[in-house]
C-alpha cells in the first residue's frame, strides 16, 4: 500500500496551520507585537485577570513558554502580575493601561483576519469544518 502525504490529513491540516499563523504575523508586522503576543493580550483581555496556568492551558503551550511570553509582555509594560493572596504559588495576570489600548487598537486586525479568512464559505461549511476538527481532535486523544 502506498502512503500519499499529499493526501494526508495531518500534513494538510499543519501546512494550512503554517500559512494561517504566517499571514497572520505578516498582519501583525508592523504593530510592534507578534501573533503569540497577540493571543495572549487577547485572553488576558477577554478574562480580566488570568493566572499563568489558564494562560498556558488556552494557548495550549508549555507553563515555562507562557513564563517566557509573560515576561517580555511585563517589560514591555503590557501586563502586569499580581500575587494571589491566599496562595502565594499562584499569579495573576492582567493587563496594564498600555496593553489594554494595545490589544484594543489591534483587535480590529483579527476581526479583519478571520473575515478575509472565511471568505466565500457560508455558514453551514463552517460548521462542518469545526465538527469535522474536533472530531479529529478526539479521535488522537482519547
Amino acid at each position: 500500500m502506498f502512503f500519499n502525504l499529499n493526501k494526508c490529513v495531518g500534513h494538510i491540516t499543519e501546512n494550512a496551520i503554517k500559512q494561517i499563523s504566517e499571514a497572520f504575523g505578516r498582519r501583525l508586522q508592523n504593530s510592534g507585537i507578534t501573533r503569540i503576543q497577540w493571543i495572549a493580550l487577547y485572553y488576558v483581555k477577554i478574562n480580566k485577570r488570568i493566572s499563568q496556568r489558564e494562560l498556558s492551558n488556552l494557548m495550549n503551550v508549555q507553563d515555562s513558554s507562557a513564563g517566557r511570553l509573560i515576561d517580555r509582555l511585563e517589560r514591555d509594560g503590557l501586563i502586569e502580575r499580581e500575587r494571589n493572596n491566599s496562595d502565594r504559588r499562584v499569579v495573576y495576570i492582567k493587563l496594564s493601561d498600555t496593553g489594554d489600548k494595545l490589544i484594543s487598537d489591534l483587535m480590529p486586525i483579527g476581526i479583519k483576519f478571520n473575515e478575509d479568512l472565511v471568505s466565500g464559505i457560508d455558514e453551514n461549511e463552517l460548521i462542518i469544518y469545526e465538527k469535522v476538527l474536533h472530531k479529529m481532535i478526539l479521535n488522537i486523544t482519547k
